[in-house]
């Protein structure tokens, strides 16, 4: 009996991880997708008025990124922060198009993210 007991409490504690995993990352790529269109917009106006944004949107992806990568592979979030510096690089240098197309592709991976790593049956199969 008790090992029953253990071994359904163990089986409700991986649910309930996975659950908040789940919640998390979805969470996350929204809020980052929400500052990113910010950034987005404020560029189609003026080039150097994004870069405290995409400052911003940097360090808060850093902050987070942590906890994700302890339970998500790690390529995702490494691009992520490979493509905000790309950002900020483009906003210094005031490459208006190149910003633009770097903050729609950032747009797009919040978008795509979440579904390659959220669970899916047809990922099991």
């Amino acid at each position: 009996m008790k090992r029953l007991l253990f071994a359904v409490t163990v089986m409700l504690l991986i649910i309930a991880l996975g659950i908040f995993e789940q919640v998390y990352i979805t969470r996350l790529y929204d809020n980052t997708k929400a500052r990113a269109q910010t950034v987005s917009d404020i560029l189609s106006e003026d080039v150097t008025a994004a870069l405290p944004d995409a400052m911003a949107l940097k360090e808060y992806w850093l902050k987070k990124r942590s906890f994700l990568e302890a339970v998500t592979p790690h390529n995702e979030s490494k691009e992520m922060v490979l493509r905000m510096a790309e950002l900020i690089g483009y906003i210094q240098a005031k490459d208006d198009k190149s910003a633009t197309a770097t903050a729609a592709i950032i747009l797009e991976m919040c978008e795509n993210t979440p579904h390659i790593l959220g669970f899916h049956w047809e990922h099991l199969f």
